[in-house]
């Protein structure tokens, strides 16, 4: 019972932190994403890191901030588009980086850096890009509101559908307790919220948010067990230690990673 108070009272904090960030202020926004990406990026870089190949962490997370700088700032203070050619020069200089290591191989110490950035840094930038109103101008809400609740009300469904149901393991190698049962009772949760929760959504087209819903609940989920993954082969059970009963911010946001672009992406071919 303790762990079960910990674990909720931590998690509707970070609701809070999450939905307060879209809600106040463009600059909020800001703040609590650089966090988030920061963190994430160095929880990523600790579960990569090997004896002899080791990402290059403080000039990996550089280079993820300045991705995220580019994309918001060129959304919040409309700043001139070459502020993107940041972004190949910084690569540019994570390839050179390496050599000057004594040990390790450079191109696992490179590829290792890139992947925290493809993997954390870009997918976090393009919330941006959600926030920053797809469907009219302006710092809005609406979509990346959309996009919490129904991963959150995905994971109550297939946490409550798989442990009264759930028989037939989805991949029980890479994460044992997600079911096919967990997963359809979390898509008929989130497809309840996109129903109930429309009024929060008026500038959202009614179809985009019913093909959204199974986008995001199927992407989010894979998301989920890409991390899980990469924990296993790293022996680790949490990406980190910061949220009480949760584990690391990757933790909370794995499943965001993979949702975010994936949203995006069907957002504009539905356009």
């Amino acid at each position: 019972m303790k762990e079960f108070i910990i674990r909720t009272v931590s998690g509707l904090i970070y609701a809070a932190v999450m939905i307060g960030s879209i809600l106040v202020h463009p600059l909020i926004f800001l703040g609590v994403f650089l966090f988030i990406l920061i963190l994430g990026m160095t929880e990523f870089y600790r579960i990569c890191s090997f004896e002899e190949n080791r990402p290059l962490v403080l000039p990996g997370i550089t280079a993820g901030v300045i991705m995220f700088l580019a994309f918001f700032l060129t959304k919040f203070a409309h700043a001139d588009g070459r502020l993107f050619l940041l972004i190949p020069a910084s690569g540019l200089i994570l390839m050179v980086l390496p050599m000057f290591r004594k040990r390790g191989n450079a191109i696992m110490t490179s590829g290792l850096t890139f992947l925290g950035i493809l993997y954390v840094s870009l997918p976090i930038s393009i919330f941006n890009l959600l926030v920053y109103h797809p469907y009219k101008e302006g710092f809005n809400y609406e979509v990346v509101l959309f996009l919490f609740l129904i991963l959150w009300l995905n994971d109550t469904g297939a946490y409550i559908t798989g442990k009264l149901a759930g028989k037939h393991k989805m991949f029980p190698r890479i994460s044992p307790k997600k079911s096919w049962e967990g997963l359809a009772g979390g898509l008929v949760m989130a497809l309840l919220v996109t129903y109930l929760g429309r009024p929060l959504f008026p500038d959202i087209p009614v179809l985009h948010l019913w093909i959204l819903c199974p986008v995001i609940v199927i992407s989010g989920t894979l998301g989920d067990l890409i991390e899980s993954a990469w924990k296993r082969a790293a022996g680790v059970k949490d990406s980190g230690k910061l949220m009480p009963g949760h584990g690391g911010i990757l933790d909370r946001f794995d499943s965001l990673i993979l949702a975010a672009p994936a949203a995006y992406i069907i957002i504009n071919l539905l356009k």
